[in-house]
């Protein structure tokens, strides 16, 4: 005997399309293009720290870019885009839930947005790195590199990146602070992601060599500041504080920027 599926329930026919409320369509269309965005952003950052990445990094990536992309003050639901907002949510994106910047340095790096240079200039204080034997007891350097994203707020929402040249830093060597400064060019609207990478290299076990370690526990690529620039001028929204420190004026960039 065939069982009854529930007096008075309405089963829906196979392939019957549910009839979507006016807003769900319109956040369906930011969704998607936030997806795209979100997708796009992340092919451009994965190959940086791809030992780093985990199942979850994507989907943290396209929720915090989605909460910027929420923000927008100028468009209504439907057409919400990144850039018309506060961009704060995708400062302290990581790779990594498990791993920050704090597990190599007790301070973040600082970025400072020249307007008259069309810069961006990072200041890197080395006398918070933590000590080597407590990172790992075999901890022969560190490897830090220095990146500025750049999401242009174009129809397209064009991305390209600067990058540092390697900095290495053994236990032995005087931690002064260091800096360096990416140069823009005509960059008038944009998002600026800064990123910071560190990833470790240990001696061998008889103590002859050193290689790089593919510990994820031993590497971490952090977003320390989101920058929203319009018309050439850094933006800062009302709720936003900033008690960022401006770093020296140091000298230009090549492909990879040279550190001072």
């Amino acid at each position: 005997m065939k069982k009854s599926s529930g007096k008075g329930k309405k089963e829906r026919k196979r392939g019957e399309a549910y009839v979507l409320s006016e807003n769900s369509k319109l956040t369906g269309l930011d969704f998607t293009y936030n997806s795209n965005l979100a997708s796009r952003l992340y092919q451009i950052l994965k190959p940086m720290l791809r030992a780093a990445c985990e199942r979850t990094t994507y989907l943290r990536l396209q929720n915090a870019l989605y909460a910027a992309v929420r923000n927008d003050r100028e468009h209504g639901l439907g057409s919400l885009r990144l850039g018309y907002g506060s961009v704060l949510p995708l400062r302290g994106f990581r790779y990594s839930k498990r791993v920050s910047w704090s597990n190599f340095f007790m301070n973040h790096p600082v970025a400072h947005f020249d307007e008259t240079r069309q810069q961006i200039q990072v200041q890197l204080p080395l006398a918070g790195l933590r000590k080597f034997d407590l990172i790992h007891e075999r901890l022969a350097k560190i490897d830090i590199k220095i990146y500025c994203v750049v999401i242009q707020l174009d129809d397209r929402n064009t991305i390209f990146y600067h990058v540092s040249k390697t900095l290495e830093l053994r236990k032995e060597d005087h931690k002064v602070d260091r800096g360096i400064t990416f140069t823009l060019g005509d960059c008038k609207d944009a998002v600026i992601l800064c990123l910071g990478t560190v990833r470790c290299w240990l001696t061998s076990p008889d103590g002859n060599e050193e290689f790089m370690s593919n510990n994820s526990t031993l590497m971490t690529g952090e977003v320390f500041d989101a920058i929203l620039i319009r018309e050439g001028k850094e933006t800062i929204f009302p709720e936003e504080k900033s008690d960022k420190l401006p770093p020296p004026i140091l000298p230009g960039d090549d492909d990879e920027v040279d550190w001072d």
